[in-house]
């Protein structure tokens, strides 16, 4: 018979930001945390790398020394001839590379107490009446709490749950190496989705999206990105292209059976420009104060994180709202953002509100 490894409180699938965000607080409150990936660190992250002001303030460390430049200038172009630009001083991101920042992250991580396995598969998860057995690989563990921060591709999610995200967005992003001259980020939406030009220290991260399936959407494809990128740059090198999809599927998500979906892995991507880092950091944060919650108030976890995700989902539906009116009626939302809603949004991105706070509500789980 196999040896059953009963030796932790909770088991997070993922070393990225919704699991390590997890991690950090479920160990805060004295928890012993087992987290499985199947990569170690560093490996390559496709995303553009920018991070809100808000989700700064839900890390656990300051991250100055990875920041590769602060969007304080950015440039919004609606077609060929109409254009935007907005600034403030305290910029409304900051960029990074995201293999540098998830590596520091999950570092942190592991040195406040977190195990750590790399793992090739998860083949089976059960749960039972008060606990949930693992089992990965040749090892199987039973733990009262499992944590899916496994990314848009979600083992967790396709194992435990009915949740069939058939409808993923996908960008596809690559490197331009050019010295970093503009200190512009710009946005240049189209009637689906848009493409960006970040920029860092010693070259700019570039890339074209769907955020929304409307019957404008094409499938998108590396040449899109070549002729992006030959437009703008005059240039036909692109290093590292990677194809992506985007979870923008989330909102209707709920958990059950002390089992949550976190991140990615939940389809927690806001539709209006795909940002995730943000959304990944506070899921997992509150999937693991559900939890701490639950014991101190003798209530389920599951009814606790899911009282969370009513808030936290009715901000991505809001989010899904501005996407129809963006990508759906790019010229109404050019003159909007010209005659103040630009400003509005620069300075509310600026000073770290959600996009219920920029609107003029209040969320109280979002702070």
């Amino acid at each position: 018979m196999e040896q059953i490894n009963k030796n932790y409180d909770a088991i997070i699938v993922g070393g990225g930001p919704s699991g390590c965000s997890c991690a950090h607080e479920l160990i805060k409150s004295g928890k012993k945390v087992l987290m499985i990936d199947k990569s170690t660190f560093p490996r390559h992250k496709p995303c553009a790398g920018g991070i809100t002001i808000k989700a700064l303030k839900h890390l656990p460390f300051k991250i100055d020394h990875l920041v590769e430049h602060t969007a304080k200038k950015m440039k919004f172009s609606f077609g060929s001839n109409k254009q935007i630009n907005l600034s403030h001083d305290n910029g409304s991101c900051v960029m990074v590379i995201r293999d540098k920042f998830d590596e520091y992250f999950f570092n942190k991580t592991l040195e406040i107490g977190v195990d750590f396995k790399k793992i090739n598969k998860i083949k089976e998860i059960t749960p039972l009446r008060d606990s949930i057995l693992v089992k990965v690989d040749e090892n199987i563990y039973e733990t009262r709490y499992l944590i899916g921060a496994d990314g848009a591709n979600s083992t967790v999610r396709k194992i435990t749950s009915n949740l069939n995200y058939t409808n993923p967005v996908y960008a596809y992003e690559g490197i331009v190496e050019q010295k970093n001259e503009k200190q512009v980020t710009e946005f240049i939406f189209n009637k689906s989705g848009y493409a960006w030009i970040f920029p860092k220290n010693e070259h700019y991260n570039v890339g074209i999206g769907n955020l929304i399936s409307n019957k404008h959407t094409k499938k998108l494809s590396k040449k899109d990105l070549y002729k992006f990128v030959q437009k703008h740059f005059k240039t036909d090198i692109i290093k590292n292209i990677t194809a992506f999809p985007i979870g923008t599927e989330g909102e209707s998500y709920k958990t059950a059976n002390n089992i949550f979906l976190v991140g990615d892995a939940a389809g927690f991507a806001e539709s209006l420009l795909g940002e995730g880092i943000y959304n990944a950091i506070i899921s997992g944060k509150y999937a693991a104060k559900a939890i701490v919650e639950s014991e101190l108030k003798g209530q389920e976890a599951s009814q606790i994180y899911n009282k969370f995700l009513e808030a936290f989902t009715n901000e991505l539906k809001l989010y899904k709202k501005g996407a129809k009116i963006l990508y759906g009626y790019p010229l109404i939302s050019y003159w909007m953002m010209r005659f103040g809603l630009g400003k509005k949004f620069m300075n509310g991105y600026s000073t770290g509100k959600t996009l219920s706070e920029i609107m003029g509500k209040s969320n109280a789980y979002l702070n």
